[in-house]
């Protein structure tokens, strides 16, 4: 009951979020061409916070190794949303992740969303597209990466043209 009710106050705050001006600006190319702009998905479909990707899908890292998604950097405190609507399976830490979400959309994606300082859902719950799930930190002086990865199938795709379509379906 405690759930549902907290439910029910989660998407009451959601709705009250203002939906963005311009949807025509949900995702652009910055001037320098060299850096993605994004904003977060207020309605349905689209980023999970508002930030810059500085990594993408494919890169290496600094180990070396191929990124399996990309990375966001985020202003200090910064709201995590639910890009589309979808159902919690995992949130807590995990393995020098940090905070660490995992949202399941039709039983074959999943949406990993890591370093979150907080986390504001439960294993279990149902989350629609917008609302909050978590927030990064508020410290001025830390990082504020969001790393968000898409499996599908198990596999990792590019999130970049799954989040950016707002539909569960890409080539990739």
């Amino acid at each position: 009951m405690a759930r549902l009710a907290k439910q029910s106050k989660r998407r009451k705050q959601a709705a009250k979020r203002p939906a963005p001006a311009d949807k025509a600006n949900d995702m652009r190319i910055s001037p320098s061409a060299t850096e993605l702009i994004v904003r977060p998905a207020l309605v349905s479909g689209g980023m999970p916070v508002l930030g810059r990707v500085f990594r993408r899908f494919g890169e290496p890292s600094k180990t070396g190794k191929n990124t399996r998604g990309i990375s966001i950097r985020t202003r200090p405190g910064s709201t995590v949303v639910a890009p589309r609507n979808g159902r919690i399976v995992f949130a807590g830490p995990f393995r020098g992740l940090g905070n660490l979400l995992i949202i399941e959309y039709q039983a074959k994606y999943h949406l990993l969303l890591a370093g979150l300082a907080r986390i504001d859902t439960d294993v279990g719950e149902t989350v629609l597209a917008g609302e909050p799930v978590g927030m990064m930190t508020a410290s001025q002086g830390a990082k504020s990466d969001l790393y968000v990865e898409l499996r599908r199938n198990g596999q990792p795709i590019n999130p970049l043209p799954w989040l950016a379509a707002g539909k569960p379906k890409v080539n990739g």
